[in-house]
């Protein structure tokens, strides 16, 4: 019974150091991709301010085109350079997600293992 016990508290201690590692990962990518929300959002009011301005300036017609025109070129580089960022943050986050995966795997099975009682030996009959 004290076997059970100690293999027990050792499932269970596994288990929580997996679930503080995989929490520590999630917390990771949660504040990077919050990190890459606001700067985009930053950016759209940015924009969005020199676009208002823009009208107050009394520009001709083809001026204020061609400044609403480099303000979306500039906004559209800066959302496809975000999307491109965040693509990266995703598939770093899946070689760590992959590592966590497989370490609680090769835990796992080393835990069944210990607790899996071996087959007897049968003895030959005389």
């Amino acid at each position: 019974m004290e076997h059970v016990m100690t293999q027990w508290d050792s499932v269970m201690k596994s288990a929580t150091e997996s679930g503080k590692a995989l929490e520590a990962i999630n917390l990771k990518l949660v504040e990077q991709l919050t990190k890459k929300q606001v700067e985009l959002v930053t950016s759209a009011f940015e924009t969005s301010n020199k676009w208002v301005s823009s009208f107050g300036e009394g520009k001709a017609l083809p001026e204020l085109v061609s400044v609403q025109s480099k303000l979306a070129s500039e906004y559209s580089a800066k959302v496809v350079a975000t999307a491109r960022e965040t693509a990266d943050l995703l598939a770093s986050s899946r070689d760590e997600y992959k590592a966590w995966f497989e370490k609680g795997f090769q835990t796992f099975s080393a835990q069944a293992e210990a607790v899996v009682a071996k087959p007897a030996t049968s003895r030959k009959a005389a």
